[in-house]
């Protein structure tokens, strides 16, 4: 019996996006500082660098805001916990685009030269489902919050942000918000824009409807 060969892996296309990308060389050069920097941590220059380009002033804003939010030298709350707090934040606001890119950051493997995180399938749906067992109590309370402040900050339970205050120090509770609101602005801009997720990561936009 002749041997069935095996099923052909399933090509998964790049959209466009809807007003064309800026081609890096056309970058402002004051770009260049921070786009390095970032194409160094993420192993490729994200779709959405190529839209923000057309506003230097606000990318370079933006993209710094960025780096102080999630990794900061002066950070008080630990970079691998931002790291999964931003993937959640990103699926509730069911943002495809975010969510893809956060989710394939915290599965890359830590020794490829990029910024990875090694986690495996199984942890990384714990934690966009809500499965995921915090570490301790800090981090549970970190986790309440940003659950209940992307769905409606108008409507943070005192009860949550008793823990806050309990086990947090102030610093710590004003970078937290500040993860939730930099991703809420991220992915409404991305979202509204419609920027096409790139095609090594489509395959990870099925986080956002877990």
């Amino acid at each position: 019996m002749d041997a069935i060969a095996p099923p052909k892996p399933k090509v998964l296309f790049e959209a466009e996006p809807f007003i064309p990308y800026m081609r890096e060389a056309e970058f402002d050069p004051r770009l260049k500082p921070v786009v390095e920097p970032y194409k160094k941590r993420m192993g490729f220059l994200p779709n959405a660098l190529k839209l923000y380009a057309y506003r230097p002033e606000i990318a370079e804003t933006l993209w710094k805001l960025n780096s102080n939010v999630m990794r900061d030298p002066s950070s008080t709350l630990d970079q691998l916990l931002k790291r999964k707090l931003a993937a959640v934040a990103c699926a509730i606001n069911g943002c495809a685009y975010c969510t893809a890119h956060s989710c394939s950051m915290l599965k890359k493997p830590k020794e490829l030269g990029f910024e990875g995180w090694g986690l495996s399938e199984n942890e990384l749906q714990d934690l966009i489902t809500g499965a995921y067992a915090p570490a301790d109590e800090m981090e549970r309370a970190c986790f309440d919050y940003v659950r209940s402040a992307s769905e409606d900050p108008t409507a943070v339970p005192d009860e949550i942000l008793a823990r806050l205050k309990q086990h947090l120090t102030p610093p710590q509770i004003v970078e937290l918000a500040c993860v939730v609101g930099f991703w809420k602005f991220y992915n409404a801009v991305h979202d509204s824009l419609h920027i096409p997720v790139e095609s090594s990561l489509l395959g990870d936009t099925g986080y956002v409807n877990l």
